[in-house]
């Protein structure tokens, strides 16, 4: 459709996003198990972080105010779903790094700390899914509600490049600058940047050509780094519960390290796929 408006391809997106927000909610508060063996934090979680994106890809084209509102009330529960989610993810990850050559008395003991880091973290987010501030925020998704401004009456194809374009090129020149031996915050940081991106070329994929591809390779990307970042919170996690079990928590914590330095390693061949893919460049990546 290459006369549609760019208002066209946003409301659509939005929309999409919005009824995956108001569909997993509701299961985070029943606990049910999903089809597809995901757990309702994890879906909700999702969820609301690509309504957030989507408002963020499309920001040029959307009432400031508003998107500025609303994506500041998704970040609230996104927050709140993610340390759930945190404790659901390292309570999975503390039986994979032990194997089976540590102590189970002392993995029993450390899965305890994070039962209750979970509970906790379980009792806040069911308390902001039943406050009024979640309900009018479900009311605010649900409504349809999407204030655009005047330049979203334009055709999507002579709108939507430049929306691509300044996320991956953010993304180029922190990828390029990034070392091994940098500080944590710094790979947090091209992990962001990672997701920025990806979820800009998804937003613009009808009308970029390549945008697909990039994306895909894009998501390769976030997993290798959502795996490096998966290794350094578990070892910091380690050490704040270690407490419990101080040796098989020390010995965790090497494995963790260890996990994070193997991966970073890794990352220049897989960003150089990244960086490779076609955009709408002939083949080539757009230069910042």
């Amino acid at each position: 459709m290459p006369d549609r408006r760019a208002a066209d391809v946003v409301r659509r997106a939005v929309d999409r996003a919005a009824e995956q927000v108001a569909a997993a909610l509701p299961l985070v508060l029943t606990g049910d198990p999903l089809p597809d063996g995901d757990t309702p934090v994890h879906a909700a979680r999702v969820a609301c972080r690509r309504l957030r994106s989507a408002l963020r890809a499309y920001r040029r084209l959307v009432d400031r105010e508003w998107s500025d509102r609303m994506r500041a009330e998704l970040r609230w529960l996104a927050d709140l779903l993610g340390a759930a989610r945190d404790a659901e993810v390292l309570r999975a990850r503390l039986i994979r790094t032990a194997g089976t050559d540590l102590s189970d008395v002392d993995i029993a003991a450390l899965d305890g700390a994070l039962t209750l880091r979970w509970d906790t973290a379980l009792r806040e987010l069911t308390a902001a899914l039943r406050s009024d501030r979640c309900r009018r925020l479900l009311d605010l998704v649900a409504s349809g509600e999407l204030p655009l401004r005047g330049r979203a009456a334009r055709p999507a194809a002579k709108v939507m490049p430049a929306l691509a374009r300044r996320p991956w090129a953010k993304l180029a020149v922190a990828a390029r600058d990034l070392r091994a031996d940098d500080p944590d915050a710094c790979w947090h940081r091209v992990r962001i940047l990672t997701k920025r991106a990806r979820y800009a070329m998804d937003a613009v994929a009808g009308e970029v050509p390549h945008a697909r591809r990039l994306a895909k390779r894009l998501a390769q990307l976030q997993d290798h780094l959502g795996e490096q970042q998966d290794a350094v919170v578990a070892a910091r996690t380690w050490e704040e519960i270690s407490d419990v079990a101080p040796v098989t928590a020390g010995r965790l914590i090497e494995r963790e390290r260890a996990a994070a330095r193997r991966s970073r390693a890794r990352f220049p061949a897989v960003w150089l796929a990244a960086e490779h893919a076609d955009v709408d460049h002939g083949g080539k990546a757009p230069t910042p």
